[in-house]
């Protein structure tokens, strides 16, 4: 009776590690192919149109500026890139991780605990309980790269 439950929280819990991250990757996609669309209006039509006084004298400002720009750009951080931007979603993989690592601790448990006893645990059970621990280590990584990622955004 252990065996059945162990084995049935393990299917459960990779058909839950699996559904959440198809799901998470269709969403990034929909987001992804949605937003492809949007907003991509050039900025020179909404820009008022300049007279040659006023380009002439921002070619001037701009010569003596560069300069001054130069050493201004090296002292402020750049912002971060479109990957970082991305990415900084994922720290939501923390309570997933969580629940996987425990969960791959359980089943670690049970494998001990049916090693001691005189059957053997099938072979199926040793490698999902690989995969799991496996799945929970991604999710940690992925998680951490997450945290990273939204702590370079603020």
């Amino acid at each position: 009776m252990a065996y059945f439950l162990v084995m049935g929280g393990l299917a459960l819990s990779l058909c839950l590690l699996v559904g959440w991250s198809l799901w998470r990757v269709l969403r990034w996609l929909v987001r992804r192919l949605g937003a492809s669309g949007k907003g991509r209006k050039t900025a020179r039509a909404k820009r008022p149109a300049k007279s040659r006084a006023e380009t002439r004298s921002m070619k001037k400002d701009e010569t003596s500026a560069r300069t001054t720009t130069s050493k201004a750009r090296q002292a402020t951080p750049r912002g971060p890139w479109r990957l970082t931007r991305a990415l900084a979603p994922l720290a939501s993989a923390w309570p997933l991780a969580l629940v996987a690592g425990l969960l791959y601790g359980g089943t670690r448990l049970a494998e001990y605990g049916m090693g001691a006893r005189p059957h053997t645990a099938p072979a199926a059970y040793h490698r999902l309980v690989e995969a799991l621990g496996w799945g929970a280590i991604g999710l940690i990584v992925v998680a951490v790269v997450g945290l990273v990622a939204s702590w370079r955004c603020r």
